[in-house]
């Protein structure tokens, strides 16, 4: 950073010089008068100097979409507010008489509609019961058919038994009656056997023939059975999805629109989203919104000043770095603070939170406020010294009584008192310099020390004597 001149010095060298020709000749002779600084540890800091505007370290905006009339407004500007605080109500009454036509109508299609599906699921309870009557009778056919097969299959069966049985008693009889021992009551009993026999195959020949339809018979049962299944199944289903597509029917979009405007009606009510001060405030009672905001809410539980930083000095501005604030109104108690934010992209313009004014453009940060006094208001102009660098318990002394030759640095102490004080240049290493101060150290420097601050014409070994401090002689010069 670019040292500053303290332009002080050159009336404290004025005054050592007026102090001197007065003394005239014998002042000579014991040594020039010069003023001194008297080294001590002591805290020194670098800082930059810059303003702002206290803010709330959160800003919201109020907006609003509604069209309608301001019907209460709760708040003014200055308004300490609550999250959920009632801000304002809008007049809801257009919007609710929308919703109630809606509603009725709505409960009406509803009536219907439910009628409508009392109807279909009769239907689908009929489909189901007749189906089940269909199915028995379909079922019992099939069975009567089962079972009148079965039978002439049973009968086919006995007739073959009974066909073989008097084939077999004819073939007996016929060979005994040709027989040696042949009787005529054997070739009586071979006619009887041999005539019931051909009956018996006769009849036997004929119910088989028979027996393919009552095959044809059950095929044609199970297939009006499947059939009936089948049909039933095809008049569920339908009534099925009658049902199901009621859902289909459904006004969606009437719901939709109720819940928009049910949407609108809660937004009638407008409640704070978080506490803090109303800073802004565009509407009135009876008023219509000409804008999305309708309010500002600054939150000043934790204030903040945002402040712009000069190209020459972005660099050295860091998050953490100390600050202390001041405002014309509380004069000169100063205030804690801290660097939160750097935004070390160059803006074009920067708009202030509080007002919506833009200014000039630059680098910015951002300064949280630690202090917890609320003596510090939103709004007020403030000026902050941001502390970039600072050292504690270390010796300093003006930048005029440092004397550079050849790269290297010296001070002259003045050792002695009053006018036996003798010029000592020490070699010095410089540290941390200020707007007024620059650290020294050496090993031959002790607090208590008298630093010579006018250094022009003064060398190692004069003999000078003390006119004042540098701090006594700088009072006296502010004074006059």
């Amino acid at each position: 950073m670019k040292k500053r001149k303290i332009f002080r010095l050159a009336a404290l060298c004025a005054a050592a010089v007026m102090s001197t020709v007065s003394c005239a000749s014998s002042d000579v002779e014991m040594g020039k008068f010069v003023n001194t600084y008297e080294l001590e540890k002591q805290k020194i800091e670098n800082d930059i100097s810059v303003t702002g505007r206290v803010e709330g370290s959160d800003i919201v905006k109020v907006t609003t979409d509604l069209t309608a009339k301001v019907k209460t407004l709760n708040v003014e500007i200055g308004s300490s507010v609550k999250k959920g605080d009632v801000l304002c109500v809008f007049d809801s009454s257009e919007f609710q008489t929308e919703y109630d036509n809606l509603v009725s109508s709505s409960n009406k299609n509803n009536e219907k509609s439910d009628s409508q599906h009392d109807i279909n699921q009769r239907a689908l309870d009929d489909a189901v019961a007749d189906k089940q009557d269909t199915v028995n009778k379909a079922q019992r056919a099939l069975n009567n058919a089962i079972e009148a097969r079965d039978n002439a299959w049973n009968k086919y069966y006995d007739l073959e038994d009974k066909k073989n049985d008097y084939y077999n008693k004819s073939n007996e009889y016929y060979n005994r009656a040709y027989s040696d021992d042949g009787t005529p009551e054997d070739l009586a009993k071979y006619q009887e056997y041999d005539q019931l026999f051909r009956s018996a195959e006769a009849e036997y020949n004929s119910w088989g023939e028979q027996l393919s339809s009552y095959d044809h018979a059950v095929d044609d049962a199970t297939d009006a059975y499947n059939s009936a299944v089948k049909n039933a199944d095809k008049v569920i289903q339908s009534a099925k999805d009658t049902i199901n597509s009621e859902k289909f029917m459904t006004d969606d979009s009437t719901k939709t629109q109720l819940e928009k405007l049910q949407e609108k009606i809660d937004k009638c009510t407008v409640t704070a989203p978080k506490s803090g001060i109303i800073t802004a405030l565009a509407v009135s009672e009876g008023s219509i919104p000409s804008k999305d905001s309708i309010m500002t809410i600054e939150d000043n539980s934790k204030l903040k000043i945002n402040v712009t930083i000069k190209e020459a000095d972005i660099l050295s501005v860091h998050e953490g770095q100390k600050a202390t604030i001041t405002t014309s109104a509380t004069g000169d108690k100063e205030f804690s603070g801290t660097v939160s934010r750097v935004v070390n992209i160059m803006s074009e313009q920067s708009a202030n939170a509080l007002t919506g004014d833009t200014s000039g453009g630059g680098y910015s940060a951002e300064i949280t406020v630690d202090d917890d006094e609320n003596m510090l208001l939103l709004g007020m102009n403030a000026k902050v010294k941001i502390i970039l660098e600072e050292k504690a318990n270390v010796f300093a002394v003006p930048y005029d009584a440092i004397v550079e030759n050849d790269g290297k640095y010296s001070i002259f102490v003045a050792e002695g008192s009053g006018s036996e004080c003798t010029v000592k240049e020490v070699e010095v290493t410089k540290g941390l310099e200020t707007n007024y101060l620059t650290e020294i150290s050496s090993y031959d420097i002790d607090e208590g020390d008298l630093i010579i601050t006018d250094v022009d014409s003064i060398s190692d070994g004069d003999k000078v004597r003390v006119a004042g401090s540098y701090y006594d002689t700088a009072d006296s010069q502010d004074g006059e």
